[in-house]
């Protein structure tokens, strides 16, 4: 029963993993299957009624309830609990797709699936496992006990339409003997065996005392329960046993009689160098008379009252065995005994016999060439074999003649148990036809020579194990296959037949043409690896079902290689490869090749993620990720923690959450001087500034806030504030202004409060300083990380109004998981523009939020709908204005359904478009299928 029982020993201190629980939750469900298995029998428990769904033509509706299956898991049989609960997903039964009057199976499966992705708990990993039945239909029944079959439908017609109601629904089977569907489970039946049986033909020997074996028969102990190594099986409903087993009559087998060894089980009864008794006395009862010499035999039931019971009796009367149905018996023997029985003399020698005869005629005899012929089935004893006459008449020829083999009796060293014909040097088959005239016409069908080679159609040299001359045809009985070498459009001819032709004329191919069964068209498949060494050409749709494995490696040869040059010229190459770089590390390798417009694009409708499987945005990535880094290319990091990878020609963009808490900007240092971070445009930050170096301004510097720092370096000339006070700050610039409204270019003076931070001042009123022109930041701008008031948060309500505001953000989502948060809220009309001339690429999947949780009055898009919003749209090619395509496909805004464009119509949604799609191609596929089955129907007809 598979391997053993073992689960976990809990104390205080000791360490789980995620191991150790599934141990635990194994334990107890393998306990609970191998209790199914053993002490139910599988079927329904509970529920599962199917019945018509109302109001609705095509649909049924499965009730709750509980099955059982019995299935191998580990090489160990189990039974495991299928159960169908209100609200399950399969309910109800969509059978639109069927006929009228089509015989259509419902039944149940076991079926098991993860579920409920969760990020925070599970790190983007199904944190359930859903066990859940599945609900199947189809024409073909399907076998037990995997599948529990719950009823069959057969929808009706009613004027045009097809319908299901409750008077459709069955719980048997369409045969004539109406065989029940539905199969429950109960418990499973105990089963009862005896110790030790022991058959005698007498019951004492001539002094009239009991044998040991009689003695070991009548105090046989009484039945118990079933122990290992004991080989009688008794097995039915209910069996008792109060003493010994005595046969005083007829034994009656209503059923079959299993004899059950340690390897195999038969259905027969076998007894070695032993008899079976009947009518014979009880040696354990001393009162018992036995009454003499009777009739007595075996029945076989077979129904019908009796009267086709099979029989083997002795009939004590005529002192011989009678065999046959109901009341026709007839004497049975065999050799010299049969000859007695039936008052005839014994055949010796002597006696010439010419025929043999029996009741119904000659049977073996010779004719007037001196032919020996028989017209009964001929039997050969002892040596069974029937050699052919040599040419010297007295001797046998032992190289050609007909014998059967078997155990002990070995042809070509095995147990042939059957006839074989042999010949020294082969031999024919065939036919042979006589005209009128006496003259004949020999056929040679099957013929074989010395080396075991078989030849089918005229005999000629044969150099294969099976040679055929002409076409050949398998499975006619079925579903045929012929073998031709020349296409015979056999496939053509009916829905269920293939053709395998090696033609050299029309199409110079082997060609393997497949069935066009279920109005499929023709189709072959290939279950097992298929190795191709040289080209595989496939003029039509490739689809696989399972995994499609390339070779691996780095060379041309390799991986998955695109048709070279698609848009003509040359050199033009793609290509997916994975190969080792070094020991076992190994790359997954995209590229093009050749020329600058060669590109790689990702269309997706969601987002794209690298070392994620739930990416939160257009491009999420996981990890560090480095860019530029090829020779001389001077690479950019992006990381979640500073790694210092900054210096020479390299810089490092840094959400670091550590030891600097900071969004961090880090620059290269050309030329062996400082890290340097330029901005070229304008920089606005709403809250705080912070410059760990100098910070260079070749612009207008424009603050709304405070600016803390030790000292301000300005291009230009140094010049000296008149202030009262000292401070620590040098302030450098060519020209110092202060904006005041009323008072423009009026000199301002500069002050440092406590030294930390900087306050303009004009008179009693404050004033501001503004960067006219471009910020360039030449070392890291590093906002705060974190998903409050941190990051890149915009001015707010810049449109009026209140409560419009937009931010960029970096923030943890879940242990080192973290997100870069662009946003805007408040209001349906603000927007997120991405413009790029050059179009937006994400390198991984894009995905669009659409979880059920996020989302309001949920309803089916109506299939009339969907066509009058897919009738409206109409794709145009165009080029965006600023875009460097020369040609794109799409809709214009303005002329597209309101229900796909934004409220502006100014912009399209693909997503809804996708839908509409979807539901016309849904409708237009059940269409097909229809229409599919009427052309089976009539082509069928």
């Amino acid at each position: 029963m598979g391997k053993e029982f073992k689960r976990m020993n809990y104390f205080d201190g000791l360490f789980l993993n995620a191991a150790d629980y599934s141990l635990d939750q194994d334990f107890y469900l393998r306990l609970q299957r191998l209790h199914n298995r053993y002490l139910h029998t599988w079927g329904i428990v509970t529920g599962l009624k199917v019945q018509a769904l109302p109001d609705s033509d095509m649909q049924v509706q499965v009730s709750e309830g509980l099955a059982l299956n019995q299935a191998v898991l580990n090489g160990e049989s189990v039974s495991q609990e299928i159960l169908i609960y209100e609200g399950h997903p399969d309910n109800p039964v969509n059978l639109s797709e069927y006929m009228a009057n089509e015989s259509i199976y419902i039944w149940v499966s076991y079926q098991e699936e993860k579920s409920e992705r969760n990020v925070e708990r599970g790190q983007g990993e199904p944190i359930h496992t859903w066990e859940r039945g599945k609900i199947s239909s189809g024409t073909v029944k399907p076998d037990g006990p995997g599948n529990i079959v719950l009823a069959r439908v057969v929808p009706r017609k009613e004027g045009t339409e097809t319908k299901i109601d409750n008077a459709c629904i069955f719980d048997y089977d369409a045969d004539a003997d109406r065989t029940p569907l539905r199969i429950y489970a109960g418990a499973a039946g105990r089963k009862m065996v005896t110790e030790q049986l022991i058959v005698k033909a007498k019951s004492e020997d001539n002094n009239g005392n009991m044998s040991e074996h009689e003695q070991s028969l009548a105090t046989m102990p009484s039945v118990y329960a079933l122990q290992e190594g004991h080989v009688l099986e008794v097995n039915a409903p209910e069996t008792h046993f109060t003493g010994s087993l005595n046969v005083k009559g007829d034994l009656t087998l209503q059923g079959e009689l299993y004899l059950k060894g340690k390897d195999q089980s038969q259905s027969e009864l076998r007894i070695m160098n032993s008899f079976v008794e009947v009518n014979s006395p009880n040696p354990d009862d001393p009162n018992y008379v036995f009454p003499g010499p009777r009739d007595g035999g075996l029945e076989v039931y077979r129904g019908n009252d009796g009267k086709q019971d099979a029989r083997i009796v002795w009939v004590e009367s005529e002192q011989c065995f009678k065999a046959g149905l109901g009341g026709d018996l007839k004497k049975i023997a065999y050799g010299n005994d049969w000859e007695g029985l039936i008052g005839h003399d014994y055949a010796d020698s002597l006696h010439k016999h010419g025929k043999l005869s029996s009741a119904t005629g000659a049977s073996l005899g010779y004719n007037a060439a001196g032919k020996l012929y028989s017209d009964a089935d001929l039997g050969l004893k002892d040596d069974k074999m029937l050699w052919l006459k040599a040419t010297d008449k007295d001797t046998i020829d032992s190289t050609h003649g007909l014998g059967w083999f078997g155990k002990g009796k070995l042809f070509a060293g095995a147990e042939v148990d059957g006839p074989a014909l042999f010949g020294a040097a082969g031999g024919v088959l065939g036919t042979r036809a006589v005209a009128a005239d006496g003259t004949r016409s020999d056929k040679p069908v099957l013929s074989w020579n010395s080396s075991g080679y078989v030849g089918i159609g005229p005999r000629k040299t044969l150099e294969d194990s099976l040679d055929v001359d002409g076409s050949l045809r398998m499975l006619s009985g079925s579903n045929p296959i012929r073998f031709t070498s020349a296409w015979s459009a056999f496939p053509d001819g009916k829905n269920n037949t293939a053709e395998i032709s090696n033609d050299t004329t029309n199409h110079k191919a082997l060609m393997i043409v497949g069935n066009q069964s279920a109005g499929q068209g023709r189709k072959v498949a290939i279950w097992d690896r298929l190795d191709v060494n040289g080209m595989l050409y496939v003029n039509g749709s490739l689809q696989a079902s399972g995994q499609i494995i390339p070779s691996v490696g780095s060379g041309a040869g390799n991986g998955i290689v695109f048709p070279s040059n698609p848009g003509g010229g040359s050199g033009d190459m793609a290509w997916i490869k994975y190969y080792p770089r070094e020991g076992e590390d190994c790359t997954l390798e995209i590229g093009t090749t050749n020329d600058k417009q060669d590109h790689i694009s990702l269309n997706t409708s969601g987002n794209v993620g690298i070392g994620t499987l739930l990416p939160a945005d257009k491009l999420e990535v996981t990890g560090g990720m480095r860019i530029m880094t090829g020779a001389g290319q001077n690479p950019i990091r992006f990381t979640s923690a500073w790694s210092g990878f900054a210096g020479g020609n390299q810089a490092e963009i840094s959400n670091d959450y550590g030891t600097y808490g900071s969004l961090m900007i880090v620059g290269n240092s050309k030329n062996g001087g400082a890290r340097k971070v330029s901005i070229w445009d304008r920089l606005d930050v709403n809250t705080y500034l912070q410059v760990n170096g100098n910070a260079r301004i070749t612009g207008d510097l424009e603050i709304n806030g405070v600016i803390k720092t030790a000292v301000l370096n300005f291009d230009g000339m140094l010049k000296k504030l008149d202030v009262a006070e000292n401070f620590d700050a040098i302030v450098r610039c060519a020209d110092f202004k202060i904006g005041y409204p009323g008072r423009r270019g009026a000199p301002g003076r500069a002050l440092v409060d406590n030294g930390s931070s900087l306050v303009l001042n004009y008179g009693n009123d404050w004033s501001y300083a503004s960067v006219h022109s471009s910020l360039e930041v030449r070392s890291a701008l590093i906002p705060s990380a974190g998903s409050g008031n941190n990051g890149i948060i915009f001015p707010s309500d810049p449109g009026g109004g209140s409560g419009d505001s937009a931010w960029i953000k970096f923030y943890p989502t879940s242990g080192e998981n973290c997100v870069l948060d662009i946003g805007v809220s408040n209001d349906a009309g603000d927007r997120i523009y991405l413009h790029a001339s050059g179009g937006v690429y994400a390198n991984g999947s894009m995905y669009w939020w659409s979880s059920r949780e996020l989302k309001d009055n949920i309803a089916d898009l109506p299939v009339k709908e969907a066509k009058g919003l897919l009738e409206a749209l109409n794709p145009v090619s165009f080029k965006y204005k600023d875009g460097s395509k020369e040609r794109t496909l799409g809709f214009i805004a303005e002329e597209v359904p309101a229900l796909l464009a934004d409220k502006d119509q100014r912009a399209v949604s693909a997503m809804d478009i996708i839908a509409v799609l979807t539901s016309v191609m849904k409708d237009q596929q059940k269409a097909i299928t229809r229409m599919q089955k009427q052309i089976a129907a009539l082509q069928g007809a």
